[in-house]
């Protein structure tokens, strides 16, 4: 047997032989190694690719052709099939299915094939059950060139025109089974059900699948006009060019495969949110390796009997440094191979869970296997690199002092120029972070951050030191806990290192969420105040019995919610087919606009107001008209317009006064004259039907979007009644949430499907990023109290043998807990501490990537944010849960433990 075969034997039985350190060796590099590996599968398996999006947007067709203009196209993309530039000496006559059956046959012989197919055209069903709103698809999928674009999950495809398939949905509420009927268009043709299909990218959305030309009286938009075509040869580059030519945009499968040099491919993240996942990286991989520290620090006191046992029969120093490296290689090796199989499992049921609740688009599960190799074998070489120093120490082992029972004081090794280094290292760091954002922009935030965390390990072991020598005023228990971490250093020293470098990766990332938060709030606007909500029925027809009818349907479907009547008159906007004169009232003539008659009545807005789209989705959308300009009211009115009682506001309105907001017209003298006017068509000005001057008026200085609230007296002075234009939900009364606002806007969809209303809640900005970044600080989170609790375990189990003494000189159980305790929370406290010092540069280096980025606006760091109360939080938390666990597992009656001799 081999030297090498028989250290590697020792180091295995060994292992085998002390379970509870080696699950804890193994949870310790293994849970960073499974983080890692699976936010990577997660990540690879969020983004679809063009080449795995290709069975979704061709099928089993060669090739997908668009035909919205003749206009010749300039450039197009080879992995989307989408126009980037185009020359329009045609006009936007877009192409028939008749011409591009010519122009194939043409091109590539007659025996080519073309099936059209349009998708996204926004259509209305009427059931029994109320409208259905949804996007049409017309696609025959019987057709082999269809196979794979949607999937028929009950029933049978259309095979006729009077035939359609539904999403699922329908049928999971048990609304609309196979051959029930449903009418559609405004003749109220009937269509049968005859099948449920799903969108294998989209499983939530509401789709209804018929053939082609099925919904004639919904003709298809010229841009979701699309065929599929079979062809002899395959559609190259060339191909696609000569289609470009003749203004038609072509996604080929030859060319996805085989993309031209031009291509770029797109998918992933943005440049700034690239750059932070890089800085994440690091931190993780060199958490890793610290991690790894405390394992092999404690381990090697554990087998120092056993390596003297290897001395006394012959043992060469080298064969002892053998036997310590090949424990770190078994358990390296063993932990990160386990963490990697962990991870993939975590990520195949997180994406399984997702795709099964969420409606998001997800690609196939795909596991990056050379990202996932490489990880593996940083654990593995992680484990050796850790193992190095304690290989060292041993193969200066004393064997007669171990045989004999006696032990040293666990003390790192004084080294007086490794906190010099350290300094050096943090404030290179530093430097880095904070200068090198604008020219190396993430990695240098990346190089800093690891010099930063490099150069904190380096000065761990004399900031622990001197930690002992201020522990006098202490509680005896946190005393003797502070002096035992500060004299033996060496076990101390690493646990401190392996907490703090999750903590410094949790720190950075929490910072940069809080960050990219600020920046969307900074960006937001919102038109009600946050928790109120507006539902608004049709404008073209409410009237009072409408209003009945939506307020009886609202009572119905969410009982008990407060719901306020609001009055407005028409400002600077009217809509004829409410008011045929398109009467509206001004005052003076700040705010008068041209002729709605060309130019539509929008008021844009940046909130989230959900609402049918145009494609029949419950989603936020941005840029609807919520508020009227003048609300008639009183103090209800005026709470739910500001969002808080006002006692100025009230007084002027009980006074019949008009309250006039920031950007309202000019007053003169306390008073305004109104301007009641009309527009006739065609005219570039409004005709003035009356004035009443002498209105008595105030201003207050206030953000709102009406900019104007009118007692109900001064309306009936002016001599136009005012209507009722929508309900509110005033937030004093009730938080409208998101499922609420959705509910919504569904019961106006089943009210009135053609025109539906608007449900506006204001529920604040929307993250403009995806969730990567909140994700990554949710994963340090996690490994900073995981890595604290392992690195406390293993502390405490090496100095059970001091708890051996503390019992055998009469202490305690509950002495014992608390001394436990107080270690477990000196280490956390201190690792901590330190985590968050070492990461707050990092954070705010990142933090300011974001003014760098495309659609990020502002100075660089205007969009830092310091959530200090959760960092508070976790330096205080995490020690605090870290000593509850380890005073609770500190068993009352300890095993038979050899205390050695010093």
């Amino acid at each position: 047997m081999t030297a090498h075969r028989a250290a590697l034997r020792l180091a295995f039985r060994d292992a085998v032989r002390a379970k509870g350190r080696t699950a804890l060796v193994l949870c310790m590099i293994g849970l960073p190694v499974a983080a890692i590996v699976g936010l990577g599968v997660v990540w690879k398996t969020m983004d679809r690719s063009p080449r795995e999006s290709l069975p979704y947007e061709i099928g089993a067709a060669d090739a997908r052709i668009s035909g919205a203009s003749h206009g010749r196209v300039l450039r197009q993309d080879p992995l989307t099939g989408e126009a980037l530039m185009r020359e329009d000496p045609d006009g936007d006559r877009p192409w028939t299915t008749e011409e591009i059956t010519r122009r194939v046959t043409a091109g590539h012989g007659p025996d080519a094939r073309v099936l059209p197919m349009s998708r996204g055209t926004p259509i209305t069903l009427r059931t029994s059950l109320g409208d259905l709103r949804a996007d049409l698809t017309e696609l025959d999928v019987r057709d082999p060139l269809a196979r794979g674009i949607l999937e028929i999950t009950d029933g049978r495809a259309p095979a006729a025109p009077d035939e359609i398939a539904l999403a699922p949905a329908s049928a999971e509420r048990g609304e609309l089974p196979v051959g029930a009927t449903v009418r559609a268009g405004r003749e109220g043709t009937a269509k049968r059900v005859v099948g449920y299909v799903r969108d294998p990218r989209s499983p939530g959305d509401p789709v209804v699948l018929a053939l082609p030309g099925a919904f004639a009286d919904a003709p298809a938009e010229p841009w979701s006009r699309h065929w599929l075509i079979a062809v002899d040869e395959p559609v190259t580059w060339d191909d696609v060019a000569a289609f470009n030519r003749d203004g038609i945009t072509v996604l080929s499968r030859r060319v996805a495969l085989h993309p031209p040099p031009e291509a770029v491919v797109g998918g992933g993240l943005d440049g700034p949110r690239a750059e932070i996942a890089a800085m994440a990286a690091a931190l993780l991989l060199l958490e890793v390796v610290l991690l790894a520290g405390p394992a092999f620090a404690v381990g090697i006191r554990r087998q120092r009997r056993l390596l003297a046992l290897v001395s006394a029969a012959g043992g060469e120093p080298r064969q002892l440094r053998a036997v310590v490296l090949a424990g770190g290689l078994v358990l390296g090796g063993a932990a990160a191979a386990a963490g990697a199989l962990a991870g993939i499992t975590a990520a195949a049921v997180s994406t399984a869970v997702a795709r099964a609740t969420a409606s998001a688009e997800w690609g196939p599960f795909e596991v990056p296997w050379a990202a996932a190799a490489a990880t593996v074998l940083l654990g593995t070489v992680s484990g050796l690199a850790a193992a190095y120093v304690p290989a060292r120490q041993a193969a200066r082992t004393n064997t007669v002092a171990v045989l004999a029972g006696r032990r040293a004081p666990a003390r790192a090794p004084a080294r007086h120029g490794g906190p010099i280094a350290g300094a050096v290292l943090v404030a290179a760091g530093v430097l880095c972070c904070l200068l090198g954002v604008g020219t190396l922009r993430g990695f240098g935030a990346a190089a800093g951050a690891a010099a930063i965390v490099i150069g904190t390990v380096l000065a761990v072991p004399r900031l622990v030191g001197a930690t002992g020598r201020v522990a006098g005023r202490l509680p005896v228990p946190l005393r003797l806990a502070v002096r035992d971490g500060a004299r033996n250093r060496a076990r101390t020293a690493p646990a401190v290192a392996a907490i703090m470098a999750a903590a410094a990766a949790a720190t950075a990332l929490a910072i940069v969420n809080a960050g990219d938060l600020e920046r969307a709030w900074a960006a937001f606007r919102p038109q009600l105040p946050m928790g109120s909500a507006i539902i608004r029925p049709p404008l073209t027809r409410t009237d009072e019995n409408r209003a009945a009818r939506v307020r009886a349907a609202i009572e119905r479907e969410l009982p008990g919610l407060p719901l306020l009547d609001l009055h407005a008159l028409p400002g600077n906007s009217c809509d004829r087919e409410i008011d045929p004169d398109c009467r509206h009232v001004t005052f003076g003539h700040d705010h008068v606009r041209s002729n709605p008659s060309t130019h539509p009545d929008i008021v844009v807005g940046d909130g989230p107001s959900w609402a049918r789209t145009l494609f029949g989705r419950n989603e936020p959308v941005e840029g609807l008209d919520v508020y009227p300009d003048i609300v008639v009211g009183g103090a209800a009115e005026a709470r739910m317009v500001l969002g808080r009682d006002d006692p100025e506001v009230v007084a002027a309105l009980r006074a019949g006064k008009l309250v006039l907001f920031d950007g309202g017209p000019v007053i003169h003298g306390g008073t305004v004259t109104a301007t009641v006017q009309k527009w006739e068509r065609g005219a570039p000005k409004p005709v003035t039907i009356r004035q009443v001057p002498g209105l008595p008026a105030v201003r207050v200085s206030a953000e709102t979007h009406p900019w104007a609230i009118m007692p109900p007296s001064l309306a009936e002075r002016i001599g136009m009644p005012p209507r009722l234009v929508a309900f509110g939900v005033d937030r004093a009364e009730h938080r409208v949430g998101e499922t609420e606002a959705m509910r919504l806007a569904e019961m106006l969809d089943d009210i009135d499907g053609d025109d539906p209303g608007q449900v506006y809640a204001e529920l604040g900005p929307r993250r403009s990023g995806d969730s990567r970044v909140p994700l990554l600080a949710a994963v340090a989170a996690v490994l900073a109290l995981g890595g604290a609790l392992i690195a406390t375990g293993l502390s405490a189990a090496d100095a059970r043998p001091d708890l051996a003494v503390l019992a055998a000189v009469g202490a305690r159980p509950r002495t014992r807990r608390l001394l436990a305790a107080g270690q477990a929370a000196y280490i956390a406290a201190l690792g901590c501490w330190l985590g968050i010092a070492a990461g707050f540069v990092p954070g705010v280096a990142a933090s300011r990537l974001l003014a760098y980025g495309p659609g990020y606006y502002g100075r660089p760091g205007s969009f830092v944010d310091v959530p200090w109360p959760e960092l508070l939080a976790a330096g205080i938390a995490v020690p605090l849960l870290t000593a509850v666990v380890a005073g609770l597992c500190t068993r009352s009656k300890l095993p038979g433990t050899r205390a050695a001799a010093r």
